[in-house]
This record gives structure tokens, sequence and C-alpha cells, in this order.
């Protein structure tokens, strides 16, 4: 009984310790030093930031007094409090008040409100773009196609009535004279006949929509089902499939009308086709992308239909079949100036594997979307790959290069490590400079959201993502499972 309760007491004296250790091991924001901010020391600290002005302790992320109106309240880079725009909003030089992005706003009628794109060269994520955003009144281009929105965050156009950008349950329309599209569900109007009225949410027709029984599509009478006579109808399964969607089709194959055939024709039945770049091998029945190793033997990719070649770049290499050459990532190559050598970005290496095949474009953010310029040169894009390159385990992140498997620009808790397009294609490359690089946690430590910002009335939150180390889990464990609930 007495080696018992030594045993005890050991194993609390061990506990007691590794809990002391690891407390000591929690790193509090800055905003919870009781120098910078003398709210610290009251209950709920964390949630408070002191405004020098009046001496008053104020809720964190709170909007209105003593900030202006549109704005709230937030930590400073050094933990002292600051006024400044709330997410999805900007400050407008206009009326120095803060509006919501993408939307009209301050703007006269036909423009929308849009942020100030950083200088080339200055990091998004910067203290002061962090504290002060500014917004602008811009034009919205004109669609050249009819029926068209002009969609503000990716400045692009969309058909109306169609999803497009939306989230589910919400289509696109036009609005003002700018034609410039928002999201919106109506049961009344041009939504009208999209609406579905036991959800309350509009959907486009022939769609799955809010359906949930399988095989059935959104019809235009606002109902779910399906018809023979559709050609979205597959007798071999008695059901109806979006078109264009994978439907009943094996690997590679997308359900689809035959060339120059519309979806309201009901005379011809969609039918399982190739998807656009891919090519079918008849001894199993499935389509392959071109230039991925599909049914080839390792070391050669699929050329055609028929024929699986040798692979015929060395690695680090890209295969342009225009020219029949084979090209450096990221240099110039057969490019137009101010684009380089890079992988297809529409090939997925996890469904399709890894492409061979090279393409002209932009390696960082785009200066000119219609001629699809890049912020650097394309010389001065080959200085820094050289710079990079010369030095084993190197990437280049942001215009800097940086040693992989170090914090290099990532977070606390995180290290740079190479982002991998495939696996069959980087271990093939002994150090090797890596291409690209992401921050991902540290072994051992686990990826978990943290709430900066909240909303009690609404129960909405902003997270952001972190990488908590194992003492961290193991104290909240502990928190959780031996301390007291009162």
């Amino acid at each position: 009984m007495l080696s018992g309760m030594q045993g005890g007491g050991s194993a609390g004296c061990v506990l007691l310790i590794c809990i002391m250790c690891l407390q000591a091991a929690v790193l509090p924001p800055p905003w919870a030093d009781p120098v910078r901010n003398p709210c610290a020391v009251q209950p709920g600290g964390w949630q408070l930031l002191f405004w020098p002005l009046d001496g008053q302790c104020y809720r964190i992320f709170q909007q209105g007094p003593p900030c202006p109106d549109t704005m709230e309240l937030g930590p400073g880079v050094k933990g002292a409090a600051e006024c400044r725009c709330p997410p999805g909003t900007a400050q407008s030089p206009r009326d120095a008040l803060c509006h919501t992005l993408f939307k009209r706003g301050p703007c006269p009628r036909g423009q929308y409100f849009a942020p100030v794109p950083d200088k080339p060269g200055k990091s998004s994520n910067s203290g002061d773009s962090v504290r002060r955003r500014w917004g602008t009144c811009r034009e919205p281009e004109q669609c050249l196609e009819l029926d068209h929105a002009f969609w503000a965050r990716d400045e692009s156009c969309y058909p109306q009535h169609e999803r497009g950008p939306c989230p589910k349950g919400e289509l696109l329309t036009a609005t003002g004279s700018g034609g410039i599209g928002e999201c919106r569900c109506k049961s009344t109007g041009a939504l009208g006949k999209y609406y579905w009225a036991a959800g309350d949410s509009c959907h486009e027709h022939f769609t799955k929509g809010p359906c949930l029984e399988k095989g059935t599509l959104f019809l235009p009478n606002g109902q779910c089902g399906c018809t023979k006579d559709l050609p979205h109808y597959d007798a071999t399964t008695g059901q109806c499939y979006e078109i264009g969607g994978i439907g009943p089709c094996p690997a590679g194959h997308q359900f689809t009308l035959p060339p120059n055939k519309t979806e309201h024709s009901n005379a011809t039945k969609a039918t399982c086709q190739c998807k656009e770049g891919h090519a079918l091998w008849a001894e199993t029945g499935a389509c392959y992308r071109l230039y991925t190793r599909g049914p080839c033997p390792a070391g050669q990719f699929l050329l055609n239909s028929t024929s699986c070649v040798p692979i015929p770049c060395r690695q680090g290499r890209l295969y342009f079949p225009e020219e029949s050459t084979c090209y450096k990532i990221g240099t110039r190559g057969p490019c137009p100036p101010g684009q380089i050598v890079l992988f297809e970005n529409a090939v997925r290496p996890s469904v399709d594997g890894v492409s061979y095949r090279g393409m002209c474009g932009c390696s960082g953010p785009i200066e000119d979307s219609k001629q699809n310029l890049c912020h650097k040169t394309y010389e001065e894009s080959e200085v820094l790959e050289k710079q990079c390159d010369s030095k084993a385990g190197m990437v280049k992140w942001n215009e800097t290069c940086y040693p992989l498997y170090t914090k290099g620009p990532c977070s606390t808790g995180q290290w740079l490590v190479p982002l991998r397009e495939g696996k069959q294609w980087y271990e093939q490359v002994p150090r090797k400079k890596q291409l690209r690089a992401t921050c991902e946690c540290r072994p051992g430590y686990k990826p978990t959201k943290t709430i900066v910002r909240g909303d009690i009335k609404t129960g909405s939150a902003i997270y952001i993502e972190q990488c908590q180390s194992p003492s961290v889990m193991i104290a909240r464990f502990l928190n959780q499972n031996y301390y007291p609930q009162h």
C-alpha cells in the first residue's frame, strides 16, 4: 500500500513538472503583455485592448468607439491597439470610411470598389498592408458575350443565371448599368424560374442542384426528376447525369454531347467521351492524359492512343511537342517575353499522373491579365534562378532564396519543404534545387485552427491556420482531463 502511494506521489510530481514546463512553452500573443497592454491583467485580458487616448479597455475586434463606425479595434504589430478596416473591406480616400470590397460602395453608378494592389516586391502579409487596406473605384470590363456578367473578384465574365463563382443556392445576375455581377436568389423576376421553394434557394436547370436522389436533376418545373427524353438520360443505368460531368463513365471520360449539339436538343443523347487532352487506350478502355505515364512502362509517357515513347527530357526539363524540344523549368525557353516554362496547371498529379509537357506562364503575380505579363521580366527570373540553383537545397520564395527544411518565410512550427508535383518526378532528382516549395507543419506538430475574430451575435468566426507543438497538445489534453471543472 505504501509503495502504491509512493508511486502515485512520484507520478503526481512528474505530472506537475510537465504541466509547469508545458505552460511555459505556450507563447501568449503580443497584446497579452501588461507593459504594452495594461488591460491584459484584467479577467479575460487577452480579449481586451488598451486605448491610450481615454485610458479605457475595449474588446478586441469590436466595431465602433473608440474607432470610427466602420472600423474595428485590433492589435498592431507590437501589440498596441489601432483602428483598421474589418476583413473583406477597405478604406476609401473619398470619405475615409471602410466599404465592402467588390460592391458599389462609395463609387459612382456603374463602378465598383476594389482593393489597391500591392506594389511589385511588397509582401502582401507585411504589417503595413494589414493595418491599412486602401480601396479605389474601378470601371468594370465590358463582357463581349451576350447575357454575361462581370465578376469583379477575378475580373472575368460568366454567364448570367448560372452558378459560376457563386455559393450553392445562388446564381449570378448582373446589377446596375455596368453589368457587375452579384450572387442572388429570388422567387420572382428573372431568377424566379430557377427558384426551389423547398430550400429557398436557386439552382441551374439540369444540374444536381438541390436533388438528393441519385440519378435525378433539377428540372424547369422546379422539381427533381429524370425522364427518358432528356439528352442527360443514360439507358444503361436508367438515370440522368449532368452534361460535362463524370456521369456513368469510366476513368478519364466525361458524360458529354457530340460536337455542335446542345443539352436542350432531345434528339441526341450524351455519351462517354475522352476528356480534352486525353486519349483512349483500347486495352483497358480508359482514357489517359497525354504526356503522362498512363498505361505505359516506367520511364515512358503516352504520346497518342497507340504509342508509348521514352521520356525525351532529362530531369528538371519539360517537353514542348510543338517543337519536339525540352526546356529547363523556370527559364524563358520558347515562351514570349515576361513568361517562363512551367508545369501544366490543368494537370492534377494525384488523378492524371505527372505530366512531362511544359507550358508558358507566370511564376508569380500577373501584372497585365490581358497580355499575361509577370511582374518580373524573364531576364530577372533567370538571374534569380541561377542564384538559387548555384547552391544545393535552395528554393525561390517571393523573390528570395531560402534553404529547404528550415523555417525560412514560414510561421512558427512550420518549415519549408518541396512541393511535390508527383512522387515519381522529384524523387529522381538527387541534391538538385527543388523548383517549388510550401510551408508545412514540422514533424510532431499538428495543424490546428485558432479563432482570431468572432461574432457572438451571428456565431461566425475567422480562423488562422497554426501548427501546434507536441507540448501544447499534451498541455491541452491535461487541462481537459486533469483540471477539475468548476
